[in-house]
């Protein structure tokens, strides 16, 4: 085996076997599932009951239910229904915030003669309502008062004005494919995802790379290693070797991860979708068949079919390619840095040149989202300090030519080898450097330094 194969065999070896990295690579998808079913269970299980009082002393939306019966009823009957989470009561006089404190309501709407005109009322509480809970009010109180402005103001019958409305919504189809929607924006979001986890991955075993690097040197133990391997030998086989580390992290998360949500999907479909509370339209069904149905409805959405127009085999394949080539590109001046300084506080003046890259690709992906098209997103899907983030999210939009796919590519592999031979020069002198704050003038002097 070459001396490279022996380093990246130690490199992986010795850190697998460690606690942490076990640990680590058994807890990382446990917390993340728990985090994410945990919020979905809180959500759909939140059975705090609010007792809401209106205060409408205009007459806005209630009414006296008869000439011999002076009870405030919602003026249209089908508004204001309580549920298991929301329970309506009605006034025509002014409360007092304060009564809130040690009275049956928790939540008191107070409406005044300017609401019919604004839409705005305070909203006071004893304790701060959920969104659910939220949206329920106000989709109750806009309708109510949508139909006290049509048919008391404009005299208009309500069904009539229903059916005049419109909501008007884009069908997204580029004229390149006709015949199917585009939902561009949704797909960017996926590629998104994608360009996350190659963000996280270079910052997490970059790092790694650097400290492991930092750790050899002040221990001495470098000294050792460069009297039987050649430097740039010793940085590949750490780079390679830690990032195959990584790698392995990353694969077994990503089983984990899939079994997890096997069973977290199956629990949800079995125990909450027949028997917790679903929203619908801001408000609460508990009805365990139309939970069921409205379950089934979802998974068979035409909604979601966008998912598949996305060219699954061309992402994981460009995935895998700029996983690999973002991390052994950033990886190498991250091993430089490690082998310039004495200590960890050092790294610090070296950090932001190579992590300032990283960080806006992240704003430019995310940007993106917003505006797929944009030239600046064609330049640093190729521009190889940036591309291999951006060109997830162009890449899952689909509007890349193979010439732009080859160009990203090719561009990032010439990259690499520059950086990687620039990182082995800083390398090969900073690693038996000691007792000096190196700056970057040392470093130029190093990089200019023949063998």
């Amino acid at each position: 085996m070459s001396k490279i194969g022996l380093i990246i065999k130690r490199e992986y070896t010795t850190r697998i076997r460690k606690k942490s990295f076990i640990i680590m690579t058994i807890l990382g998808p446990l917390l993340f599932a728990g985090l994410l079913f945990g919020t979905i269970w809180i959500t759909l299980n939140d059975q705090e009951t609010y007792t809401v009082l209106i205060s409408d002393p205009y007459g806005l939306v209630t009414e006296y239910r008869g000439e011999q019966d002076s009870t405030l009823v919602p003026r249209f009957p089908d508004q204001f229904k309580d549920n298991e989470n929301v329970i309506y009561g009605f006034t025509e006089k002014t409360q007092k915030p304060e009564e809130l404190k040690d009275g049956f309501y928790n939540i008191m709407i107070e409406l005044d003669e300017i609401t019919i005109n604004d839409g705005k009322c305070n909203m006071y509480f004893d304790n701060f309502p959920s969104e659910n809970i939220q949206s329920k009010l106000k989709n109750d109180l806009q309708e109510s008062l949508e139909r006290f402005r049509v048919v008391d103001s404009l005299k208009i019958d309500y069904e009539k004005y229903k059916r005049a409305k419109l909501d008007v919504s884009f069908a997204e189809i580029n004229i390149n494919k006709l015949g199917e929607e585009d939902h561009t924006q949704e797909r960017a979001v996926i590629g998104f995802v994608f360009a996350i986890l190659i963000y996280m991955f270079i910052f997490m075993y970059g790092v790694q790379v650097m400290r492991g690097v930092l750790e050899e040197k002040t221990n001495r133990i470098v000294e050792v290693m460069v009297s039987s391997v050649k430097p740039f030998q010793l940085m590949m086989g750490k780079v390679v070797g830690i990032g195959l580390v990584g790698l392995t992290q990353f694969l077994i998360w990503v089983i984990l991860s899939a079994v997890l949500a096997t069973f977290g999907l199956n629990y949800f479909e079995s125990h909450l979708v027949n028997g917790a509370a679903v929203l619908e339209n801001g408000a609460v069904v508990g009805n365990g068949m139309n939970q069921a149905a409205m379950a089934q409805s979802l998974m068979n959405n035409e909604a979601i079919n966008w998912i598949f127009l996305i060219n699954w085999p061309l992402m994981v394949g460009m995935f895998i390619f700029f996983f690999i080539g973002g991390f052994l590109l950033y990886a190498s001046l991250f091993a430089a840095i490690g082998a310039a300084v004495d200590s960890d506080s050092d790294t610090q003046q070296f950090m932001l040149p190579v992590t300032l890259p990283l960080v806006f690709s992240y704003i430019v992906s995310a940007m993106l989202i917003t505006n797929p098209e944009s030239p600046i997103g064609n330049f640093f899907s190729i521009f190889p300090l940036t591309s291999p983030i951006t060109i997830m999210v162009k890449t899952a939009i689909g509007n890349i030519s193979v010439w732009h796919l080859i160009s990203a590519m090719a561009a990032l592999v010439v990259a690499f080898l520059f950086f990687i031979w620039l990182g082995g020069k800083i390398y090969r002198v900073g690693i038996l450097s000691y007792g000096k704050k190196v700056s970057y003038k040392d470093l130029w002097k190093w990089i200019r330094q023949s063998n």
